[in-house]
């Protein structure tokens, strides 16, 4: 198993970097293009999600990719000290309902700002 950190500005800016690296590290692992479409959806909803729904961005937004055979699993923490208000945590179910219909398995943990998911490698 391959672990890739990557602490990147949480601005919007970033996101074609992040989708890239996503992309990337899909198609070293041998998905096809439609499961590495699916994984650029997925990172970019939860990465907009943590830009758009807490405030403070003086702090890095984490992701770590741990590259397994068969299996991408992401984690994204959002490093900075804001909470998620009650009022935006509705903003959440589009989200949610984004990753699981694309995602193999995922845990949204908005107490602690993170949000893993994972998506199995299907050999045809």
């Amino acid at each position: 198993m391959d672990k890739i950190n990557l602490n990147i500005p949480k601005k919007s800016e970033y996101m074609s970097t992040i989708r890239l690296t996503t992309s990337a590290l899909s198609n070293l692992n041998g998905f096809n293009i439609d499961d590495i479409e699916d994984l650029k959806v997925i990172i970019s909803e939860v990465c907009t999600f943590f830009i758009s729904n807490i405030e403070e961005n003086n702090k890095p937004l984490s992701i770590e990719y741990q590259v397994e055979e068969k299996r991408l699993i992401v984690e994204v923490s959002d490093l900075n000290d804001g909470k998620i208000d009650e009022k935006n945590k509705a903003n959440s179910e589009m989200c949610i309902m984004i990753i699981e219909s694309l995602a193999d398995n995922y845990n949204f943990d908005l107490e602690n700002k993170k949000i893993i998911f994972e998506k199995n490698l299907i050999c045809e």
